[in-house]
């Protein structure tokens, strides 16, 4: 597995502004969304490194902000959650229209009912809609693909989206390109945006932080539009320890 960790490290001066996915990027993934193990150096390594960067780091992810909130409770920075559908900006926390609505529990039930239906399949729900895990059967992939395209179809507002060993169902207009592109558009021209992530959902957010004359991070395998590739979360971590010794970011 490539990893490009000298030449991430001599990129990441001058400016950067750090955007972390979670799963598969600061922590290792794990059979449920429930089960990560949080690496002890992690929450001083977060401080620290916002702290250098004067504020320039914030989290992407797919989990919700306040499930962030559980694993990350002294994380001083800003949360996109929910694949951008929610966000905690400066202490205060917006959330999507569709959050709590009649649709999203129509998704919730109907996912419920779909997993019922797929040995194996685990169901996670979130305010924002259902995700239909498969990790466990990697041979239910079809099914649940199946079923999660049904499901998105029926719901006006949302659709489906390919996770790892996962199919989400959320709102149409959240993603976390949206995300990166709010961080970059409240500082037009003084920042290079830099996305680390592990998935495909990350791969739109890197695509604005290229355009925007940042640059992005893969972790692990699968085709990416970033120029740089980690081979797993310990090299993450190593690096944003090297940068935390840097003298300028």
């Amino acid at each position: 597995m490539t990893d490009d960790s000298d030449a991430i490290r001599r990129e990441g001066t001058g400016g950067i502004y750090l955007m972390l996915d979670f799963d598969g990027t600061l922590v290792d993934l794990a059979p449920t969304p429930d089960g990560i193990h949080i690496p002890d150096r992690l929450h001083g390594l977060l401080a620290g490194l916002h702290e250098k960067l004067g504020g320039r780091l914030c989290l992407v992810s797919g989990r919700e902000v306040a499930v962030l909130e559980q694993f990350l409770p002294d994380f001083p920075g800003d949360i996109f959650g929910a694949h951008g559908a929610e966000a905690r900006r400066g202490g205060t926390l917006s959330r999507h229209p569709l959050v709590g609505s009649p649709m999203v529990a129509q998704v919730q039930d109907s996912a419920r009912n779909a997993v019922a239906q797929i040995p194996g399949a685990t169901l996670e729900t979130k305010d924002t809609g259902a995700v239909i895990h498969y990790r466990a059967v990697p041979e239910a992939a079809a099914a649940a693909r199946a079923a999660a395209q049904a499901i998105a179809a029926a719901a006006t507002g949302m659709e489906m989206h390919t996770s790892k060993m996962a199919f989400e169902i959320r709102p149409s207009d959240a993603s976390k390109a949206g995300a990166v592109h709010t961080i970059v558009t409240g500082h037009p021209g003084t920042i290079r945006p830099v996305v680390i992530g592990d998935d495909v959902t990350d791969e739109e957010a890197m695509v604005v932080a290229n355009a925007a004359g940042g640059f992005a991070v893969r972790v692990g395998d699968g085709d990416t539009c970033a120029a740089y590739r980690l081979p797993d979360p310990a090299a993450v971590l190593a690096l944003l320890e090297t940068w935390l010794t840097e003298e300028t970011l």
